[in-house]
């Protein structure tokens, strides 16, 4: 049992592993490429940041006003995500990998979508930690 603030930060320390994980496929995809595509995919990088960012700040925003409205004080960490968030990461995860395992999208896709997702999900997470101590955009309404 933790205390639901601290949920904030196991959120957050969650989408951070993701976004750094991800982000690194994407990196290590865009200089595998050595496609002369490279300043495209840098303006796909930035659109998918800001894109999904945006999504994602509004995400954060309901999900740590879940968190927070939890009737206990002290919460099972299972609690850190409700049965929709536990789905979406599924299909997430199981959709990238099989993205990469089957080949369905060619490394420029990865390498350019990737690290703005990544990124996107790591900011994301350093905002729900911030939120832990009511600083940041998480908690703001």
């Amino acid at each position: 049992m933790v205390k639901r603030e601290n949920l904030l930060v196991i959120a957050g320390l969650f989408w951070i592993f993701a976004g750094v994980n991800v982000a690194g496929i994407g990196v290590r995809s865009f200089f595998e490429t050595g496609s002369s595509a490279w300043p495209w995919m840098l303006v796909v990088m930035a659109v998918v940041f800001i894109g999904f960012g945006l999504m994602f700040r509004k995400v954060s925003r309901k999900h740590a006003a879940r968190i927070m409205a939890h009737p206990c004080d002290r919460v099972s960490f299972i609690h850190t995500f409700d049965a929709k968030g536990y789905l979406i990461i599924a299909v997430m995860m199981g959709g990238g990998i099989a993205l990469r395992a089957f080949n369905l999208v060619p490394q420029e896709f990865i390498g350019s979508f990737y690290p703005g997702l990544g990124a996107a999900l790591a900011l994301t997470g350093a905002t729900l930690i911030a939120a832990r101590w009511g600083k940041g955009p998480a908690l703001a309404r």
